[in-house]
């Protein structure tokens, strides 16, 4: 203890309670080592505590989420729908008309022996016909002709203008009951009872009355 002789544990020499080493060896008095050996272990003891607070805190840290892995989901294209360019006249387009059909099934006839007109003859085989029917509609001027070898052609042209490609139109038409029938793709021009259908299947684009012209 201080102030009391001490027996050195290196070289068994006998000091000085006062003296802070062995006077032989300079070994520490025993009140040394034991402070130093408490300061070592007080080190220890924070840095211990130090590593245990880290390891707590970094367990404590929410795990990020997992990166996205794995091929991408296969994506197909959407097939586009298609349409059919059909030529037709401007009506045939015209939204149906809410005009209540004639019960009449008289179809206006025109004279016979009537030459076929000049702008719907010019569009027959060989350009010359005979009219079975001069007439027109709120839209449309119609007429169906008769050519010599016996064939009967439907003709179809916008009012107040200019008959050509984009105005006008001339198809294969046929006798039905007391008129005409004439077809184009899908659609159908009717004349009967006194009025001109032009359907899409069994759907009705427009109904119109007929007058004859002439």
């Amino acid at each position: 203890m201080a102030g009391s002789p001490w027996t050195c544990a290196q070289c068994g020499a006998v000091n000085d309670g006062a003296a802070g080493r062995c006077g032989t060896c300079a070994s520490p008095a025993p009140g040394r080592v034991r402070r130093r050996a408490l300061g070592v272990l007080l080190t220890l003891m924070l840095v211990a505590g130090a590593a245990v607070t880290g390891v707590l805190l970094f367990a404590g840290r929410p795990k990020p989420a997992p990166a996205a892995s794995g091929p991408f989901p296969a994506y197909t294209t959407p097939s586009l729908p298609t349409t059919k360019t059909v030529v037709t006249t401007a009506d045939a387009f015209a939204p149906p008309s809410t005009t209540t059909p004639s019960t009449s099934t008289t179809t206006p006839a025109t004279p016979a022996d009537k030459p076929c007109p000049g702008d719907a003859a010019r569009y027959l085989p060989g350009g010359d016909g005979t009219a079975l029917l001069v007439a027109q509609t709120a839209k449309s001027l119609v007429t169906v002709c008769r050519v010599p070898d016996g064939r009967i052609f439907y003709d179809g042209q916008a009012r107040g203008q200019a008959a050509s490609d984009a105005t006008h139109i001339v198809l294969p038409a046929q006798e039905s009951g007391d008129g005409f029938v004439a077809k184009n793709g899908d659609y159908r021009y009717t004349i009967a009872g006194g009025r001109l259908v032009v359907s899409d299947g069994d759907r009705v684009l427009s109904d119109e009355e007929l007058t004859t012209v002439g």
